[in-house]
């Protein structure tokens, strides 16, 4: 039986997204390798009721397993989860979890900034990738900054593949330092950084 301390994920993507995302998603899911041991947290933006339809969609797609993120559940490694509302990642506890919260201030379902900005404090304990697809606004540029800035790794879509280049455009933006690639070179990256979990 695998140690606790093994069952811990070393290695986080998080996948922001609006307009245009659930197909960029899928098609990042379905292009994932079978020895890919990293997380996924994906926020993408879309109405509550249609989450748990949309993980059993991508469940489909991918060899992992995916599942809407749930408060108080475990993140493990080799898993993918769909966030909704305030989605964050807890540390108080022995284990890394979720926190899903229901506030009404945040006009986002769900919020990708409250969701990149909680791993940025956590960002020293474990290795970040995070990434802005297509969309409309600015939802997740405040929070890949921060994450940049305690360490995580940025990619935003450029603008040649994204459907909407407003998130995009906005995140490199205000971080400089963000990468810009294309899906399909955004789809290699996810995997080069989730082919090992250590």
């Amino acid at each position: 039986m695998p140690s606790l301390k093994h069952l811990e994920p070393k290695k986080i993507i998080l996948i922001g997204a609006s307009t245009g995302g659930p197909g960029h998603i899928k098609k990042i899911l379905s292009d994932l390798q079978p020895e890919f041991k990293a997380t996924i947290i994906i926020a993408q933006h879309m109405g509550n009721e249609y989450i748990p339809s949309f993980s059993k969609q991508l469940n489909s797609i991918c060899q992992q397993e995916v599942s809407p993120a749930i408060s108080e559940n475990i993140i493990l490694p080799s898993h993918i989860y769909v966030s909704s509302l305030l989605t964050s990642i807890n540390s108080d506890s022995k284990r890394l979890s979720f926190l899903i919260q229901n506030r009404k201030e945040s006009g986002y379902n769900p919020d990708i900034d409250y969701l990149f900005t909680s791993a940025a404090q956590i960002a020293h304990k474990v290795s970040f990738l995070g990434i802005i697809l297509t969309g409309i606004g600015d939802d997740g540029a405040t929070g890949c900054k921060l994450l940049s800035e305690k360490g995580g790794e940025c990619i935003a879509e450029n603008e040649t593949s994204a459907i909407v280049y407003g998130m995009p455009r906005q995140t490199k933006k205000i971080n400089p330092n963000t990468k810009t690639m294309s899906l399909d070179e955004i789809i290699k990256k996810i995997n080069l950084f989730g082919h090992s979990d250590v």
